[in-house]
């Protein structure tokens, strides 16, 4: 006699899938400080070990057209990212 709570709860719930049916399932990530710095890196073409240092102010950006666009990306003033 086989024993239904050995069963997989998932399986009776939603049928039978596939691995990719799975993961296609799943819900999209969202980090928002991750897509920030690749925001960051993308629009600047900087290191993230770059944009690590500007956002923690161990270091700024010497270029003013980067923090031009800091100040366009977060929607803070140039002279109050730092």
């Amino acid at each position: 006699m086989k024993n239904n709570r050995t069963t997989n709860s998932f399986e009776r719930k939603v049928g039978k899938m596939t691995l990719e049916d799975y993961y296609n399932g799943l819900p999209e990530a969202n980090y928002p400080k991750t897509e920030f710095v690749n925001q960051i890196v993308q629009k600047c073409n900087v290191s993230s070990a770059t944009a690590h240092n500007w956002i923690h102010g161990k270091t700024k950006p010497l270029d003013q057209k980067h923090v031009d666009m800091l100040s366009e990306i977060t929607g803070i003033p140039k002279e109050m990212l730092w």
